[in-house]
């Protein structure tokens, strides 16, 4: 696990709004690339807009792989002159996605898709991302490596600090995860389990393609141990850019009998008060 603070100006009552993304699938036929692409241009256009990367953002399946299906490819960008080179492909791609939006970035996280990739190619696909993408980083042994860079599951806490040195602070635990099948009951008791393991106020997890968000109450004493208070945190699938299903392609989804899910993903207002941060879950 990676440990990340970042440090944010801004006044009390301003209200920033956080956007995992994830779970893109970039490459495949069924990935809708408008949707992304106007999530990144929103992301972009926002000056109160951040976002967490989590992981699976581009297919990575070549044709060694036994997902390759080539009816199931986006022609639009894997082309017979790139795919012998997809994994460069892709980087370059993604780098030029993300480049405008870096400057915005709380963390960039790995998922299954890229952990494959690396384990069958021996290169580390978010962090060349990262580095194409302009994120800040250095060469630390042999190896470049970016603060961004979340590996497979971090906890960033998240600094406010106003003009008046007003200070309040947000603790977001974020991974690809591991949870799939068909019914969302099972994935938000396995992401309320969290709450027992670690101490969070936002969970983040990506894979399953569902999208939704869970608000989780626990009761806690005030400071003065005077009062009792309900605190809330949030559980949440962060959602999908990948159809199952769609007219005249096929993708792994389909072909392991997937539900439909809904495309887009979740966000958060995170609002700091003289009492803390204000959440706001918004699916």
């Amino acid at each position: 696990m990676r440990l990340h603070t970042v440090r944010e100006r801004c006044q009390l009552g301003q209200t920033l709004t956080l956007y995992p993304l994830g779970d893109v699938h970039f490459g495949s036929a069924n990935c809708d690339v408008g949707l992304f692409l106007d999530t990144i241009q929103a992301i972009k256009d926002d000056p109160d807009a951040r976002w967490i990367g989590v992981g699976d953002y581009c297919e990575w399946i070549t044709v060694k792989d036994k997902r390759w299906h080539a009816g199931g490819i986006d022609t639009r960008y894997v082309t017979l002159e790139n795919v012998g080179r997809l994994g460069d492909h892709y980087v370059g791609l993604m780098g030029r996605f993300f480049a405008p939006i870096i400057d915005k970035c709380w963390g960039f996280g790995d998922g299954n898709h890229e952990s494959k990739f690396c384990d069958e190619n021996g290169t580390d696909l978010c962090t060349r991302i990262l580095k194409e993408a302009g994120a800040p980083g250095e060469v630390v042994g042999d190896d470049w490596d970016s603060p961004l860079y979340s590996g497979w599951a971090a906890l960033t806490r998240v600094c406010f600090e106003d003009a008046n040195r007003h200070r309040s602070a947000v603790r977001i635990y974020s991974s690809h995860g591991w949870q799939g099948g068909r019914m969302d009951g099972a994935k938000v008791n396995q992401m309320q389990r969290l709450l027992a393991w670690i101490d969070a106020d936002i969970y983040l997890h990506g894979h399953s393609h569902s999208r939704f968000i869970v608000p989780v109450d626990r009761l806690r004493t005030n400071h003065d141990f005077t009062a009792v208070k309900a605190d809330r945190t949030y559980v949440a699938h962060t959602g999908s850019f990948l159809k199952t299903y769609q007219k005249d392609a096929v993708s792994y989804a389909e072909r392991a009998g997937y539900p439909p899910t809904s495309l887009g993903t979740v966000r958060f207002h995170l609002t700091p008060t003289m009492k803390g941060v204000e959440i706001e879950g918004v699916q």
